[in-house]
């Protein structure tokens, strides 16, 4: 349905550029979006650029937000151990009740992390090489 394509078009937008400017001078997003005091995050990072990147590349989006995933990527690719994880995920998120909750979860490599960062660049690689 066309109208449904546009709509959720329009709100892949408006969600990109709300993404955009919350983004981080590091590249990478703060684990509460919207808290410039909690840790900034990897995994998620990775997931926000692959989904950019994807929408870039299918044109869903401006290709001005390539950007926005470039930096992200420059971010992430500066927590990827020697041994290959990506580090400065967040350990299993379950459902807190307050947002110190989510402040206080702590960091590792997780496989859902490794997996983002490998379909973020992946999808980087798709687009430029």
């Amino acid at each position: 349905n066309n109208a449904v394509r546009r709509y959720l078009v329009q709100v892949l937008n408006a969600q990109i550029a709300a993404l955009a400017k919350c983004q981080d001078e590091s590249g990478l997003w703060h684990t509460l979006l919207d808290d410039p005091h909690s840790y900034l995050e990897a995994s998620a990072t990775a997931g926000f650029a692959y989904g950019i990147l994807k929408a870039v590349r299918k044109r869903y989006v401006g290709r001005h937000y390539a950007q926005v995933a470039e930096k992200a990527i420059r971010g992430i690719v500066k927590h990827i151990s020697p041994e290959g994880e990506l580090l400065q995920t967040s350990f299993g998120t379950g459902m807190g009740h307050d947002l110190d909750f989510y402040r206080h979860i702590p960091l590792t490599s997780m496989p859902y992390g490794q997996a983002m960062a490998m379909l973020c660049l992946t999808e980087y690689l798709r687009n430029y090489f």
